[in-house]
């Protein structure tokens, strides 16, 4: 199809370019054509041509860039160029596959290199000096139809590599707008297989699907099916709480973050998971230590009140993601208080606690008492709406 596309790229033609002038092809392909021809803007350049590896790697090299052998075993290396990082592949076609590793030898042929890609939609690739985009599959109607349609016999692609089933359901969240059953069939058959992958495999798949404006959709979707099932340790998750969560984050004007959402999936399926347990599922330490502070912090404070409300604001500067997790939680009355304790500190400047434990020690508290009398005064001080002094902290103190 004759069709010229708005690349954001400063550095892909001169790329094509030099691989052109060694006597090869090149088109680019993907993701890059697709989000090209619905508007969207492409962070990954990649880039299919009949030259290979090593000898990309060698002209490249004498030009002066660097060249990354990221998957060279699968004929993949990453240029360099310009401050501009480009993956090239070499066409290839898959020889066996196990679900999580294939073999593969290369070829010459652009059609055979697609038939071995996973939707239709990703199957695009560009030329540009033709000003044409090759289109084997139907993949722009489908683009346009909002359907993410396997490439051929859906079960055969999963069956290559059983991540598949997770990407389906992710780029039905970012361009699907009706479902193709015989894809979503054999994701639903094959969904036991995914226990097949590496965990880091899974966790950036549920990362990626978690940062779509609309995962919620896609974690009904998925929960419906059995799917989400087979990702984490739960047997189900309350769906409409956590839908719940999602409308009180418009309501407060809140973003929540990737690691509020998983707190969220954990809670809301019922089960206990460790620090330890999350650090095996591959979150970071980072990751496991919010999630874990979320998930603790509802069971150690039955009461919510103002105080309550006040000290997490005052001791975490991530208290909008807190106030939106236990709101979720809560009940009426509870999401009254949050809500008007959430609407008189939003902006409010945070104040330092006028006092520390020298203070109180100068005044002849012995050791022992130090921490009671601070967590006291603390109380005092933020009952007043944090605005006693520290001359007025003292002399309550005192009396």
């Amino acid at each position: 199809m004759k069709m010229k596309l708005d690349i954001k790229s400063k550095n892909y033609l001169h790329v094509l370019e030099t691989i052109k002038s060694k006597n090869h092809k090149a088109r680019l392909v993907g993701g890059v054509v697709r989000d090209a021809i619905f508007g969207i803007e492409s962070k990954d350049v990649d880039i299919i041509t009949t030259m290979l590896p090593e000898e990309i790697t060698r002209v490249f090299e004498e030009l002066g860039h660097k060249v990354i052998p990221t998957g060279i075993k699968h004929g993949t290396v990453s240029i360099l160029y310009n401050n501009e990082l480009f993956e090239i592949t070499t066409l290839r076609k898959d020889i066996s596959s196990d679900g999580r590793h294939s073999e593969v030898e290369f070829t010459g042929d652009f059609h055979v290199d697609a038939l071995r890609r996973d939707f239709t939609i990703n199957a695009l690739s560009y030329c540009p000096f033709e000003e044409t985009v090759y289109d084997y599959f139907n993949g722009i109607e489908h683009l346009k139809l909002g359907c993410v349609k396997f490439i051929g016999n859906p079960e055969s692609r999963i069956q290559e590599d059983y991540l598949r089933i997770l990407r389906f359901f992710r780029f039905y969240g970012k361009f699907g707008k009706i479902i193709d059953k015989d894809s979503l069939d054999a994701c639903i058959k094959y969904r036991s297989s995914i226990k097949k992958l590496s965990r880091e495999r899974i966790k950036s798949e549920l990362d990626s699907i978690l940062n779509l404006p609309n995962y919620f959709d896609v974690i009904r979707l998925m929960n419906d099916h059995s799917i989400l099932q087979e990702v984490f340790p739960i047997s189900t998750i309350d769906i409409e709480k956590f839908t719940k969560a999602n409308d009180i984050a418009n309501i407060f004007g809140v973003l929540l973050n990737i690691k509020t959402k998983y707190a969220l999936l954990f809670e809301l399926s019922g089960i206990v998971i460790s620090h330890t347990d999350l650090i095996n599922l591959k979150f970071t330490r980072k990751e496991s230590s919010h999630i874990n502070k979320l998930l603790s912090i509802k069971i150690k404070h039955s009461n919510i009140d103002d105080e309550f409300l006040k000290k997490i604001w005052h001791c975490n500067d991530d208290f909008e993601q807190i106030f939106v997790f236990l709101s979720t939680m809560s009940n009426d009355k509870e999401n009254e208080i949050i809500a008007k304790v959430f609407l008189q500190l939003q902006k409010k400047q945070k104040q330092v606690f006028p006092l520390n434990g020298n203070d109180i020690k100068d005044l002849g508290v012995v050791n022992t008492e130090i921490k009671n009398e601070l967590d006291y005064l603390q109380h005092k001080w933020i009952q007043s709406n944090f605005e006693l002094t520290k001359h007025e902290l003292i002399k309550l103190l005192r009396q």
